[in-house]
């Protein structure tokens, strides 16, 4: 076997080594896989937005972004969810107004407000985490188009256009 037939080789099998690594976790996010903490955090923004069908994958993502902002934004969650059990709110507005004057009322509105407006920092550098699924937009998305550059709305591409009824003549 010469060097660059077992070059080659080497190469090839630790190629396939590395990709056999990255195949669940890409699988699992292709799959749009739910942890249980982006779970626990899906179910009290459910509560807190009063919205069912919240994108889990816009829910990992402002999740992960609450995380990295706060240290100890998990344990914040953790009380948050144990006030609600414990006291068993009508909705979030009575759950905002017995957290009035806490630490945990911040935290409620940061998670309300990410759902809402896609984003949770302030300034020119603050990343958007939803834009077309920000809550925001939902409620009159039949009749107003979102804001945006794009003619048709954001990602407009993705969409099947309308079919043609009559051809045109040139």
């Amino acid at each position: 076997m010469s060097r660059r037939s077992l070059l080659m080789v080497s190469g090839a099998v630790g190629f396939g080594m590395v990709a056999a690594s990255f195949r669940p976790a890409v699988a699992q996010a292709a799959a749009g896989a739910v942890d249980e903490q982006t779970s626990r955090f899906l179910a009290f923004s459910r509560f807190a937005t009063g919205h069912a069908n919240l994108d889990p994958l816009v829910g990992r993502g402002l999740l992960a972004a609450l995380q990295a902002q706060n240290a100890g934004f998990a344990a914040q969650l953790a009380a948050l969810a144990k006030t609600v059990a414990d006291t068993a709110p009508a909705d979030v507005e009575a759950l905002e107004l017995a957290l009035r004057g806490t630490p945990l009322h911040d935290t409620l509105l940061l998670i309300v407000r990410g759902w809402y407006s896609g984003v949770i920092e302030d300034g020119t550098q603050a990343r958007v985490y939803a834009f077309e699924n920000a809550l925001m937009y939902q409620p009159a998305r039949d009749v107003v188009v979102i804001p945006t550059y794009a003619h048709n709305g954001p990602n407009y591409w993705v969409a099947e256009p309308a079919p043609v009824e009559q051809m045109p003549n040139f």
